[in-house]
């Protein structure tokens, strides 16, 4: 029996009618935002019932990150090993730009609804940040495997923390988003370089 935090292991939805309601689902946050987004509203522009919602995603924290997964390269990232440490790190850092334009502005937004909203908090936490670090992580452990570097648990954490907030803080202070050319300069100047401390 699933516990009740667990997404069910046999879906009654089709892939395709599970994509359906996630695309109809993503129209109407872009349009009314988190807070305004009601599942019965999602229902009926999705031609389905609030139950499966529920049942399928377990409310609306689930289904809005399953549907911003489904739409862009917010799922994790993939893992390129390039051989080096730095190679790695800009190869990360180049997906984040790529989906970092499209997306930030709903990022943003859910970002100011977690303050006030545990679960969606959770959830985030659950679904954005941890997979998008674990390229962080498995690119640090490749470096220390090959003696490129020595790390502690206090360095991965702030270094985690600063990788996943550069697009949010690049547009806040400057107004734009971080491009190849920032991303390197970023990655050779704090990165390597903290990352190289020993």
């Amino acid at each position: 029996m699933n516990s009740p935090g667990e997404r069910p292991r046999h879906s009654r939805l089709s892939p395709h009618r599970e994509a359906e309601i996630l695309a109809e689902t993503l129209g109407l946050l872009e349009e009314v935002g988190y807070e305004g987004l009601a599942m019965p509203a999602v229902a009926k522009r999705a031609r389905c019932s609030t139950a499966t919602i529920y049942r399928q995603w377990h409310g609306k924290p689930g289904l809005v990150m399953a549907a911003l997964r489904s739409h862009s390269q917010l799922a994790e990232p993939s893992d390129l090993d390039t051989g080096t440490l730095r190679g790695d790190l800009v190869a990360v850092m180049e997906q984040i730009a790529h989906v970092a334009e499209s997306e930030m502005t709903l990022l943003a937004a859910l970002a100011h609804a977690s303050m006030r909203d545990e679960a969606l908090a959770e959830t985030m936490r659950e679904q954005l940040s941890a997979p998008a670090g674990s390229p962080l992580d498995r690119a640090i452990d490749r470096a220390v495997a090959r003696r490129e570097i020595s790390v502690d648990a206090s360095v991965r954490r702030y270094c985690h923390h600063v990788f996943l907030s550069i697009p949010l803080a690049k547009h806040l202070a400057e107004g734009t988003f971080p491009d190849r050319e920032y991303l390197v300069g970023f990655v050779d100047t704090v990165l390597v370089p903290v990352l190289s401390h020993r």
